[in-house]
């Protein structure tokens, strides 16, 4: 461990293999600590298993970073602390309620601090699906600090148990408004604390999906111009529509465009090219599995008003989670290239190892979320455009740049309607589509992303 990956004399390519064996499927599920799947405990069995789960995580990054990069272990004491070097590490912020947000941060110690920047993952994704962009943003100028968190309930943040009093049914909508919003502050409460913790005044934001939703309500809430720069990257719960609770008519100018299919990244590869588009093989054994047909479908339906996430449902496959998890892993991220440039079996097996590791904990926690804030059509209880977040943004000073991808399955008509009303009031606005890229943009096409991310941020 440690080494930076070297392509091994007759690795397997991509081409070879496109999934682990049953074997390993079984291996992996067998040696999944039962601390892990549970609500967060500091036991010497859950602090192992953890530990266990960040050298997962440790082992991708060495994969894919360059040289120039200088990771210090987890659960070993700092190895590089000089200046003049870009520096990885590993850490945890306790909270005040006694749980942590885990992040791992990146110092170009070749200057004076000068720019940073967060960023905030999306709903099934943790940190670690930004790894193709820590070093180009990192590497922009000298000073710059990185912060790629896991929101609580994610990746490998603790994972208490999610409160029972948000996920109720209430019949009036008075009280449904007011558990959408407790929702909310569970999760912007905390990034707040570990902002303070931190120490952290001003710095640019980058977040997808469901965290780019949840960026908008964390800066409309508390941003006293910490955030002056906000990079929105596919956003979740932008459209007006017929579910809202705001019920903003004039504003329902888009509410005829269905959500997108939450699951359609499961049935997605990458070609040599680059392009995302579906894939035969995988769609066929997700249909024979119940996949559900989107967005009008009663199991999802059921599964929503059940509060079941994704992998809760898949955690009920036991032996084969790993295996049916790498028949995508493997597909969606082919081209995924470790620090010599070459995509081999290696490299997307760390790839797979890191989801399983992050897939497969604890399902009762901020997962549970995403059934209070929006329905199973993907589509917002208090969507961002009846709650005048275009005002908010340009009475602000907060420069936006709206992203999507060209294959992306979330709707971009919210996003566009509130680029173009930000230009109506007279706001510094962007909206852009990557190709060759669907949800995950960043990782799909990192090199156009990343080259958008430092034009954006002036870098």
């Amino acid at each position: 461990m440690g080494d930076r990956a070297q392509t091994p004399p007759g690795a397997l390519s991509t081409n070879d293999i496109n999934s682990v064996s049953l074997f390993q499927s079984i291996n992996d599920w067998w040696t999944t600590s039962s601390a892990l799947m549970k609500p967060t405990e500091n036991t010497p069995a859950y602090q192992t298993a953890r530990i266990k789960n960040l050298l997962i995580e440790y082992d991708l990054y060495m994969a894919i970073l360059s040289d120039d990069i200088k990771i210090n272990k987890p659960g070993e004491l700092p190895k590089y602390t000089q200046d003049g070097i870009i520096v990885g590490s590993f850490k945890d912020t306790e909270l005040e309620d006694g749980n942590f947000i885990h992040e791992f941060n990146l110092e170009n110690r070749h200057g004076a601090p000068s720019e940073t920047i967060v960023i905030m993952h999306g709903y099934m994704a943790a940190s670690g699906y930004f790894v193709k962009n820590f070093e180009a943003l990192v590497k922009s100028k000298p000073g710059s600090r990185l912060h790629v968190i896991d929101m609580p309930g994610f990746g490998n943040s603790s994972r208490p148990r999610f409160p029972s009093e948000l996920l109720q049914n209430y019949p009036d909508k008075y009280n449904q408004i007011n558990q959408v919003l407790g929702v909310e502050n569970w999760f912007i409460d905390k990034f707040e604390q570990w902002r303070i913790a931190n120490s952290i005044d001003k710095f640019k934001l980058i977040s997808h999906s469901m965290g780019a939703y949840l960026s908008c309500c964390y800066l409309a809430k508390y941003n006293f111009n910490q955030v002056s720069e906000f990079l929105v990257v596919s956003p979740m719960g932008t459209e007006s529509n017929y579910t809202s609770l705001l019920n903003s008519k004039d504003l329902q100018v888009n509410h005829h465009e269905l959500g997108g299919r939450p699951l359609e990244e499961l049935v997605q590869q990458q070609s040599e090219n680059g392009e995302v588009h579906d894939n035969d093989e995988l769609t066929k054994l997700w249909e024979s599995l119940g996949r559900p047909k989107f967005p009008e479908n009663l199991v999802l339906k059921k599964l929503w008003e059940w509060k079941i996430s994704p992998f809760q449902l898949l955690q009920l496959f036991g032996p084969m989670f790993s295996k049916f998890l790498s028949l995508w892993s493997y597909q969606r991220f082919r081209n995924l290239k470790d620090s010599n440039g070459e995509t081999n079996h290696d490299l997307l097996l760390k790839l797979h190892y890191y989801s399983y590791s992050i897939f497969n904990q604890y399902q009762g926690s901020g997962e549970l979320a995403i059934t209070k804030l929006i329905n199973h059509e993907i589509l917002p209880k208090l969507p961002l455009c009846d709650r005048q977040i275009a005002e908010f943004f340009t009475e602000n000073k907060i420069k936006t740049l709206w992203l999507y991808g060209e294959k992306d399955w979330m709707n971009f008509k919210g996003g566009e309607y509130i680029y173009k009303k930000l230009k109506e009031l007279g706001a510094d606005a962007e909206f852009k589509i990557v190709e060759n890229a669907g949800h995950h943009i960043y990782l799909d096409n990192p090199e156009e992303f990343n080259k958008i991310a430092l034009n954006f941020f002036d870098l």
